[in-house]
């Protein structure tokens, strides 16, 4: 009877972990080519030709050129929260939709009117799963993508050049699933800057058995906690369907691979 009770044990931890196996391969390759971090048809990572134009194919170094020399002018940072579900904000993963959190860097010249910005993101390189968690990472052009809450700080040149080091700087990490992913980078990015209060950092349990980690859906919360509990981020704070501005047409760009 006890070698009977041992072997059955046996056999349900052999199924159980089998199981477990096919559930993240099935994730992995069917439906989660990149988690938190999530790629949609607006988010660009190669070179393509329009009828008139080639796209040339640019690193987030030489992106963030665009902005340069840092002088008089206005500036800021928005941080921007794509959640899955834009009518159920709380839910964490919807079809191979897990959301994703980027930024907006913006210039303005006040005697011009030009205005510069660029939206861009933290992504997997590989598609990543419960069991392969990291991997080499890589930056993607956001412009037009929707986004359901943001968060935007004024920054002076000083700032702003920083912001500008710490984005290319964080960029270089590896990303990982559960420690640093699109939440991770864009909240390190921002949270960097001296002097603030500084965003709640807050880990969510993702879907399935992923474990936890930063997701939109916390981002998304945070905010609505800020913007009701009388932070002093609440008046710079928005919530509804936006979409990121488009790439200017005459840089012929778009940002890749580092």
């Amino acid at each position: 009877m006890k070698h009977a009770a041992i072997k059955n044990a046996n056999n349900f931890i052999r199924v159980l972990f089998k199981s477990i196996l096919l559930q993240a391969f099935l994730l992995t390759v069917l439906e989660m080519p990149a988690v938190y971090g999530h790629a949609n048809s607006a988010d660009k990572d190669s070179t393509h030709v329009t009828k008139n134009k080639k796209f040339q194919v640019l690193t987030i170094q030489e992106r963030l050129q665009v902005f340069y020399p840092v002088d008089s002018a206005d500036y800021s940072v928005k941080v921007c929260v794509d959640v899955p579900d834009n009518h159920n904000p709380e839910r964490v993963y919807v079809k191979g939709e897990p959301g994703h959190v980027f930024l907006i860097l913006t210039k303005r010249n006040p005697l011009s009117g030009e205005v510069i910005t660029q939206s861009f993101g933290f992504y997997p390189r590989l598609p990543v799963s419960c069991l392969f968690k990291q991997t080499r990472s890589k930056i993607l052009d956001n412009s037009n993508r929707e986004y359901d809450a943001s968060i935007e700080k004024k920054l002076t040149m000083e700032e702003f050049a920083f912001l500008l080091r710490q984005c290319i700087e964080l960029s270089k990490r590896k990303y990982n699933l559960k420690k640093f992913n699109c939440y991770d980078y864009v909240l390190q990015v921002f949270n960097s800057l001296p002097g603030i209060e500084k965003l709640p950092v807050t880990k969510v349990r993702f879907p399935f058995i992923f474990g936890r980690g930063g997701s939109p859906c916390g981002l998304y919360r945070d905010l609505k906690k800020l913007m009701t509990s009388g932070s002093s981020w609440s008046p710079y704070i928005n919530f509804g369907l936006s979409i990121s501005p488009g790439p200017d047409p005459s840089q012929n760009s778009i940002m890749s691979f580092k």
